[in-house]
């Protein structure tokens, strides 16, 4: 059930950068709300099949991925190289306040009214989402327009041959490094949420409540962060920040290990998600930073490739070494291996990327990823 739907992201990034390359970024903004609300709905009405049931979260983790990077290509186009981390952040934000709320209302509702009927409501909130984007929302995929206006652009090497230097290279195993550590807390809690039923016997009530207590903290950090990325630079929040998310993942381990009480829990949960919330934003700003204008969209299908290709793999060493593993020892090394994966991007970014925050760079530039 935890990857199903990051299954459906991974394989919607590359048709997704194809689309809002060559279609644009407003159809796709209109698009993915839509297809989340039918995969909601889908959910609501399936018949007892678990495989049915696996299918439309896939389909839900498609809609989403779509949403994500089409709403990143548009910010790239649009704002100056010294504004994208506080766009990118407040974009963030407002998707952890949905992230946070969505778990405790869901967790009532399922209590109250049973497992079905928190899908009915994401359902209609998601075909609600459709009706900003169909009027507020307008095109900024460069080709899209130079097509609209029968301008002729100067013509870009956008091959991979070119584009893959070596400071997009850090960035992808960066990326990927990252996102194995933080997989299990972005959005939903997966992984934390399986240590949590199963080791403390909590509820969906009880999973909401702590989605949403760390979420409090969350949303001031993760502005903030994109004040401090514009400010003084890339590097100098990412690096702090997953050194707190492998630190955070290090208390985590220790309290499996241990099996403290819940409390203890609740402190690492905490800690990992303030972590996570200081990286929120920052690898997608580095990408729209050194992202080529003419090819945003095919640089962002491979970067977020790669990037949810790191977050499915949480889930699966979680689930790898818990099935090797007995006990507390298990849930320890899982959460142990993330750390790894957390410190490893701290070092990579760290020491294998250069800054590339440029002050004066006009929202229409050719980025270059040299």
């Amino acid at each position: 059930m935890v990857i199903a739907p990051m299954a459906g992201g991974v394989l919607s990034t590359l048709p997704t950068g194809y689309i809002i390359d060559r279609f644009g970024r407003r159809v796709t903004l209109i698009g993915a709300p839509l297809l989340s609300s039918v995969s909601a709905f889908m959910v609501f009405f399936a018949a007892n099949s678990y495989l049915e049931f696996l299918l439309y979260l896939t389909m839900g983790g498609v809609a989403q991925q779509m949403w994500q990077m089409s709403r990143l290509a548009a910010i790239a186009d649009s704002v100056r190289s010294s504004e994208r981390g506080r766009q990118i952040t407040s974009m963030s934000s407002v998707q952890r306040i949905g992230n946070m709320g969505g778990p405790f209302l869901g967790g009532i509702l399922a209590e109250l009214l049973g497992l079905r009927v928190p899908f009915l409501v994401f359902g209609v909130l998601a075909a609600l989402a459709v009706i900003p984007s169909y009027f507020l929302i307008k095109e900024t995929a460069p080709s899209v327009l130079a097509r609209r206006t029968g301008t002729k652009t100067p013509e870009t090497d956008t091959a991979w041959k070119t584009l893959l230097t070596r400071p997009v290279i850090t960035l992808f195993a960066a990326q990927f490094s990252a996102n194995i550590a933080r997989g299990g807390a972005q959005g939903t809690g997966g992984t934390y949420f399986i240590f949590l039923a199963f080791a403390y016997g909590q509820g969906p009530a009880m999973l909401g409540s702590v989605m949403l207590g760390s979420g409090v903290l969350s949303i001031p950090i993760m502005m903030f962060s994109g004040q401090i990325m514009d400010r003084y630079g890339r590097k100098r929040q990412i690096v702090p920040a997953a050194v707190m998310l492998g630190l955070g993942l290090s208390f985590m381990a220790t309290t499996a290990a241990m099996e403290l009480p819940l409390v203890a829990f609740i402190a690492a949960f905490i800690w990992i998600n303030i972590g996570v919330s200081m990286m929120a934003g920052t690898m997608q700003t580095i990408g729209a930073d050194i992202a080529p204008a003419d090819a945003r969209g095919k640089f962002f299908g491979v970067n977020r490739l790669i990037a949810e290709g790191g977050s499915l793999m949480n889930p699966v060493i979680f689930g790898v070494v818990t099935g090797l593993v007995t006990g507390g020892a298990a849930f320890a090394g899982a959460f142990g291996v993330m750390a790894v994966s957390a410190f490893l991007a701290a070092n990579l970014i760290g020491f294998g990327l250069r800054e590339t925050l440029h002050k004066d760079s006009p929202p229409s530039e050719k980025s270059s990823p040299k």
